[in-house]
């Protein structure tokens, strides 16, 4: 992802959405995006105020990158170089945009390392985090972007978790998917 990243975002393409537009529409449509998934009705009743008391987290002025979008195992090539498993390449850049880079996190973050605060933890240092940037706000970021994501579930995010994470308040879910930082 690093390496993804570190190229600069391809500008007047279709994948040059508009990130603060793409921001506010997910926002907006939060609810009712979680609605269709089934979520707990605590979840509805709060989203738009969790939403609106984490934006101020999201910076505004930030680099776009180029971001696949739907970075999990099914998306990634692999070949064995002298015995270790090695990426060799992404595949299906339908979700593909630019924006943000820690939006990219959400993918393998609730697909792959969900949970797992030891894996995440490996993962934000290996993309080049230090731990003093492993804290709260990061976590209230990723969490508004698993939240923000197209794709977002909450309700199957949960339940990944544990069958009594679907009574979780937000909060709670939060520091269940996202348990890199312990405070």
């Amino acid at each position: 992802m690093r390496e993804l990243h570190a190229h600069e975002a391809p500008l007047k393409t279709p994948l040059d959405r508009d990130w603060h537009r793409f921001v506010e529409r997910q926002a907006r449509e939060a609810v009712e995006r979680q609605r269709a998934c089934g979520a707990n009705p605590e979840w509805l009743g709060s989203l738009s105020a969790y939403i609106a008391s984490r934006l101020k987290v999201l910076p505004i002025d930030n680099k776009p990158v180029f971001l696949h979008g739907d970075i999990h195992a099914g998306n990634l090539l692999l070949t064995q170089e002298r015995g270790r498993w090695q990426v060799a390449g992404l595949i299906d850049f339908g979700d593909s945009l630019c924006g943000f880079h820690e939006y990219e996190f959400v993918a393998p973050g609730v697909l792959m390392v969900q949970g797992d605060g030891e894996l995440q933890r490996a993962f934000l240092l290996a993309y080049g985090y230090t731990e003093e940037l492993l804290t709260p706000d990061l976590r209230a970021r990723l969490m508004l972007l698993t939240v923000l994501y197209e794709c977002s579930d909450l309700r199957k995010y949960a339940l990944r978790l544990a069958p009594e994470a679907i009574d979780f308040t937000l909060g709670e879910l939060e520091r269940a998917i996202w348990k890199f930082t312990t405070d």
